[in-house]
C-alpha cells in the first residue's frame, strides 16, 4: 500500500449490529484497520439498541445508527457518508438501501459478499445491473461465493477478488466441564438455512448411555428457534439442551464448548468456525461453501454432507469417549487458523483495495 499523508476514512455499511459472523468480523476488521492509519466507522441500518453496538463502543469504534423512520434514516445516513473516502458495503440489502446515494456521493465503493446465496431473482438481477457502474470493486469471502455470483451477474470486467475473513487470535480461558460430558455448541442465527435441527436429530440417534454424556448448547436467535425448541420437546431425549439466546460475549460462548457443530446448507467463510478453531475447539461441519478451506477432514475437524445426520451421529459418537483426539484436533485447528486467517492479513488486503 502506498504511503499517504491523508488518513483513509472508511464507512462499513451493515444491515444491523445484531449477532452474526459478518458483524463480528467487521468489528475485528475495524480494530485492525486502526493500526494501519485507517479511520473506520460502522454505519448500521439497524437500531441503536442492537446487541453489538455496546461492543463497538467498548472498543472505541465509532457507530452511526439511527432509530427513526426509513426516510429520515436514509437522509441522516446520506449526510454522514459525505465524511468518508471509502464506502465499504457488506450486504446486498445494505447496497440496495444506498442505491440512490451512490451516483451523488461519487465515493470509492467496495462491495463485499459474505455469503454464497445467488440473489438471482429478476428484481435482484436488475438491481445488480443498475448498481454496477457505481461499485469500484467486489470481494468475496470464498471462491464458491465468487463463482456463484459471476454465474448470475455480468460483473466480469469489475475488479473481483476473494479476501479471506480473519480473526483476532485471542483465545479465551476455557471453563472445565465434567470430564465425561462432551459439550457441543451451535452458534449463529437460527434460520432454515442453518438447519440446526440436524444436530438434534444426530444426537437422537445415539444410545441412551451415550446421550447422557452429551450437552448441546445453542447460542443464537431467529425465525426457526420456536421450531427447534418444539422438535426437542417432542422427542424422548436423554441429553441436556440449553437455548442461550442471543449472546454477544465470545468468551462466554467459546469457554463453554468442547466441540462446534455447523449444519448449514451453505456457508461463505464462516466466522463462527474461524473463532472456534482460534480457541482450539475442533469443528464438525457440512462439506459446503468455504467450510472445507477451514475444516481439513480428520486434521482440523471433520466434514459431513449436508443433512446427513447419520454420519454426523457417527462422528459425534467417536469423540464422546476420546478426549485426547478432541484436544489433538483442537490444537491443530488453532495452529492452522493462527498461521492462515489472522485479522491483520484481512485488513492489509482491504487497505490495498481502498488505495487503488
Amino acid at each position: 500500500m502506498k504511503q499517504k499523508n491523508t488518513t483513509v476514512k472508511v464507512a462499513h455499511i451493515i444491515g444491523s449490529l445484531n449477532i452474526g459472523g459478518a458483524e463480528r468480523f467487521i468489528i475485528d476488521l475495524s480494530m485492525a484497520q486502526k493500526e494501519l492509519n485507517i479511520k473506520p466507522t460502522i454505519v448500521s441500518l439497524g437500531e441503536p439498541t442492537d446487541t453489538l453496538v455496546s461492543v463497538c463502543r467498548s472498543k472505541n469504534i465509532p457507530v452511526a445508527s439511527y432509530s427513526s423512520s426509513s426516510y429520515i434514516k436514509l437522509c441522516r445516513i446520506f449526510i454522514v457518508l459525505f465524511k468518508f473516502n471509502v464506502i465499504h458495503v457488506h450486504s446486498p440489502h445494505a447496497l440496495k438501501f444506498l442505491r440512490l446515494f451512490l451516483p451523488i456521493l461519487k465515493k470509492k465503493v467496495i462491495y463485499t459478499r459474505h455469503g454464497a446465496a445467488t440473489y438471482a431473482t429478476e428484481s435482484w438481477l436488475r438491481f445488480h445491473k443498475k448498481i454496477k457502474p457505481y461499485v469500484s470493486a467486489i470481494t468475496f469471502v470464498s471462491q464458491e461465493g465468487k463463482d456463484i455470483f459471476h454465474q448470475h451477474h455480468d460483473w466480469e470486467y469489475l475488479p473481483s477478488e476473494v479476501v479471506d475473513n480473519g480473526v483476532l487470535i485471542e483465545p479465551v480461558k476455557k471453563k472445565l466441564g465434567k470430564s465425561d460430558i462432551l459439550r457441543i455448541g451451535s452458534v449463529g442465527r437460527v434460520i432454515p438455512l442453518k438447519n440446526q435441527v440436524g444436530l438434534l436429530k444426530a444426537v437422537q440417534r445415539l444410545s441412551e448411555t451415550l446421550q447422557r454424556k452429551v450437552e448441546i448448547h445453542f447460542f443464537g436467535d431467529g425465525q426457526s428457534l420456536d421450531d427447534l425448541k418444539k422438535f426437542h420437546n417432542e422427542q424422548e431425549s436423554n441429553f441436556s439442551v440449553t437455548f442461550h439466546g442471543m449472546v454477544s460475549d465470545r468468551e462466554l460462548i467459546y469457554s463453554s464448548l468442547d466441540l462446534l457443530v455447523v449444519t448449514s446448507e451453505t456457508e461463505g467463510l464462516s466466522m463462527v468456525i474461524i473463532e472456534a478453531m482460534a480457541n482450539s475447539i475442533p469443528v464438525i461441519a457440512t462439506n459446503v461453501g468455504g467450510n472445507p478451506r477451514l475444516v481439513k477432514h480428520q486434521k482440523t475437524g471433520w466434514l459431513f454432507e449436508y443433512d446427513d445426520d447419520k454420519t454426523l451421529a457417527e462422528q459425534v459418537m467417536s469423540l464422546i469417549d476420546n478426549r485426547d483426539l478432541v484436544d489433538e484436533i483442537g490444537a491443530n485447528a488453532f495452529t492452522y487458523i493462527s498461521e492462515n486467517f489472522s485479522i491483520e492479513a484481512s485488513a492489509k488486503k482491504y487497505a490495498e483495495l481502498y488505495d487503488r
